[in-house]
């Protein structure tokens, strides 16, 4: 139930030979590879058709692809800018947002059809920084965006049509890491804007971004705590460092 919205049981893997791999996670088999001429960088599924995916590269493009091919889709392509490392779809899958290593997060249009993708408007976040981990959330009155930095910053937009608005900033160990933060779904629904974040220093921090400080830390990692996930009903927190261990926490 934690894992992010891909086909229940196939994941994406991005390599740096320009390939990009679909697994199964059945039988622990690759069953399509989709190419490019450049390193890929990141990889998104479009949630509204899980037989294409997204996928961006250290040269700045974004191509759509088709999954049962493996194919690019014709039309699907567009320059964005500098080297990709992030994409978060919005919550209608018709913006996808891109962010690359010179701490710029990217609008993008994206035709719910052909994959046609258009850029539009760029924005940039305080501190400079390559950007190292996208989230999005609905909600209301408009949706949010977050976005960590090498910076040791982590930012929480509003998102507005195909343009973001600064509404929050906190800061954490991160260490220039490419480091994954996340909301807290049903905990900012029903009190306020919550996120967990990993950090260098082995930490996982849950921060209440309208207060912009830290209410919670959770220790047990001896290195860089590089991912997080929350479960469906946020019962369990999963976290996994560079060391290759995975925690599960309990909330009580």
């Amino acid at each position: 139930p934690w894992l992010p919205p891909y086909p229940p049981k196939q994941w994406y893997q991005r390599r740096v030979r320009g390939t990009a791999r679909l697994w199964s996670c059945d039988v622990g088999t690759c069953i399509r590879t989709v190419s490019s001429s450049y390193p890929l960088t990141a990889v998104r599924f479009q949630p509204m058709n899980n037989n294409v995916c997204v996928a961006g590269d250290e040269e700045g493009i974004l191509r759509g692809y088709n999954l049962s091919t493996g194919k690019p889709l014709s039309g699907s392509r567009e320059r964005v800018s500098n080297s990709l490392t992030c994409l978060e779809f919005g919550p209608n899958s018709s913006i996808l947002w891109a962010s690359n290593n010179k701490g710029q997060i990217y609008s993008v249009s994206v035709n719910m059809l052909t994959c046609q993708l258009k850029r539009l408007k760029c924005t940039s976040v305080p501190g400079g920084g390559s950007v190292v981990s996208l989230a999005v959330k609905a909600g209301h009155p408009s949706p949010l965006l977050l976005a960590s930095s090498t910076s040791d910053l982590i930012f929480m937009f509003n998102i507005h049509k195909d343009v973001l608005l600064l509404v929050r900033k906190c800061s954490a160990k991160l260490n220039g890491l490419p480091i994954r933060s996340v909301f807290c779904p049903i905990a900012t629904a029903q009190q306020g804007a919550f996120i967990v974040t990993g950090c260098a220093d082995g930490s996982v921090l849950v921060f209440d971004m309208e207060k912009g400080k830290a209410v919670n830390k959770l220790q047990g990692h001896s290195c860089p705590v590089y991912g997080v996930c929350l479960s469906y009903d946020e019962s369990l927190l999963i976290s996994s460092d560079s060391s290759g261990t995975v925690i599960v926490w309990r909330k009580r």
